[in-house]
């Protein structure tokens, strides 16, 4: 037997029909139950959504195990995002579902709120803006949560990314919060391969030679350092004078490394560029300032030192 057959489609005409229990008790008790199957219908789907998304993310850390940790971090970025958007869908459906049993006339509410969401988009534009940059920030994976980053003047590692912001805690232990739409050029120091580079100055008129062998020597130390053997891609070289003054000569020597361990390189190679350079004596810039002098100034300089 169909019940919904022996329930009133709509509430009764007469003025006082309406009242009497037995007339809107069942209509009233039918809808309540729709509106139950409705929400937890999408709490179901809800859940299954999830579930796919972790699927998802599971078969593709199997297929690229080496990029596991990095494709890992994008994969819970780009699910979160996922997830608040089916349940927004989901449980909005539901909603609307549930108002059109109650005999409400959904189509007008839908244009309605399209209205009032062009209204709050024109005097939101900067949320708008920030959300629709996140969105593409996320999507191009332009940079992820525990990445070392530059972004206009500000830098420092991502704690956190969402649709309309992005946190960025600095050295000094600052946390920077920049908004979205205000990200113009980001510099990620973090991708695929870094650079270590160790400047060291030495006087313009030492040996060369000299310099660039305590380099060679200071690069294989700690090339061959146990505790830093598995940070390089490649064997530091000495890419020769980059700068020159008139007291002094810049020699650098740069290694290729994995992704964000340039700082610790960087710090034993010029360690090891100092103690190499000192073993060798090689002299280091000196100051040097030239004073000039007119006939007047020096003939009163000498008489003020001939004057007892």
């Amino acid at each position: 037997m169909d019940l919904l057959a022996l329930v009133p489609m709509g509430p009764p005409d007469s003025d006082w029909a309406i009242w009497a229990p037995q007339t809107w008790a069942p209509w009233l008790s039918m809808r309540i139950f729709q509106s139950l199957l409705f929400f937890l219908g999408a709490f179901l789907l809800d859940r299954m959504w999830l579930a796919v998304l972790r699927r998802i993310k599971k078969e593709a850390l199997r297929r690229e195990p080496a990029h596991g940790k990095d494709l890992e971090t994008r994969l819970d970025t780009l699910g979160a995002l996922a997830r608040r958007i089916g349940s927004i869908v989901l449980y909005m459906s539901a909603f609307l579902m549930t108002l059109a049993g109650f005999g409400v006339q959904v189509g007008p509410l839908v244009a309605g709120l399209g209205i009032v969401g062009v209204a709050v988009g024109l005097g939101a534009q900067f949320l708008v803006r920030d959300f629709i940059s996140g969105f593409f920030l996320v999507a191009e994976d332009q940079f992820r949560v525990g990445d070392s980053v530059k972004i206009g003047e500000f830098s420092g590692t991502v704690e956190a990314v969402t649709l309309r912001t992005t946190s960025l805690r600095a050295a000094n232990g600052e946390l920077h919060i920049l908004p979205n739409g205000e990200i113009r050029a980001v510099t990620n120091q973090m991708r695929q391969w870094s650079r270590a580079v160790a400047d060291a100055s030495v006087a313009r008129t030492a040996n060369l030679e000299k310099v660039f062998d305590a380099l060679r020597e200071a690069g294989h130390k700690v090339y061959a350092d146990p505790a830093l053997q598995g940070l390089f891609l490649e064997e530091p070289q000495v890419l020769g004078v980059t700068e020159l003054s008139d007291t002094a000569a810049k020699v650098r020597l740069w290694a290729k490394v994995k992704p964000g361990q340039q700082w610790e390189v960087e710090r034993a190679l010029r360690l090891a560029v100092s103690e190499a350079l000192n073993a060798r004596g090689v002299e280091l810039p000196a100051a040097q300032r030239v004073v000039g002098l007119d006939g007047e100034s020096l003939a009163a300089l000498l008489g003020r030192k001939e004057k007892p």
